[in-house]
């Protein structure tokens, strides 16, 4: 009877963690709260199960969970907007896609792009208020963090990858690089 016991307890304890339910709409808003109290990978963990569960419904997860407050930091923003691309990944290649037209022309959209989620991601990254001030910076980091190649990676085309080249920043004269001077040869007291 012992083993049968042991036997029981040691199937479930190997099988308790393999089939844990994505968390409700409601609870990823309440940990994208300020004051939550959840950390920040809590958070991405939360974003990636629920975006994994149901992947049409990925941009309505980035969106209410960027809704929870005023600001965001880029790394805030990036890391959210990576655990949504990696729980679905056939929206990076959209995302990606157009990258370029939003950078360089804000609102810029082809017709037929409009209709992909990767595209209505981006959109929600550069319209809402949240996330604007960071949107450029947060898009960039995801172009750069993309694998490219036919038979390796997340299927983000070549094509696709090259054709987002960010704004150079504006510098003024006074930002100028200036031509750094050589350090002098050692120098000791003994010489």
């Amino acid at each position: 009877m012992k083993k049968i016991l042991v036997a029981i307890l040691l199937a479930g304890v190997l099988t308790g963690n393999t089939c844990l339910a994505a968390p409700a709409m409601e609870q990823v808003a309440k940990m994208a709260q300020k004051n939550s109290g959840s950390s920040l990978d809590e958070l991405c963990l939360a974003v990636y199960e629920m975006v994994k569960s149901s992947p049409d419904s990925a941009v309505d997860v980035f969106k209410s969970v960027m809704m929870q407050r005023d600001s965001w930091t880029a790394t805030e923003v990036y890391s959210v907007l990576r655990s949504v691309l990696l729980a679905a990944p056939s929206l990076e290649e959209g995302f990606v896609a157009n990258a370029h037209a939003y950078n360089n022309n804000p609102g810029s959209y082809a017709p037929q792009a409009v209709e992909s989620a990767g595209y209505q991601l981006l959109s929600t990254l550069y319209t809402m208020p949240q996330t604007l001030p960071v949107a450029g910076t947060v898009a960039q980091g995801v172009a750069a963090t993309t694998i490219t190649g036919s038979t390796t990676g997340n299927g983000v085309s070549s094509d696709s990858l090259e054709s987002y080249v960010p704004n150079a920043p504006a510098v003024t004269p006074e930002q100028e690089e200036y031509p750094v001077l050589p350090t002098p040869p050692p120098y000791s007291p003994n010489n």
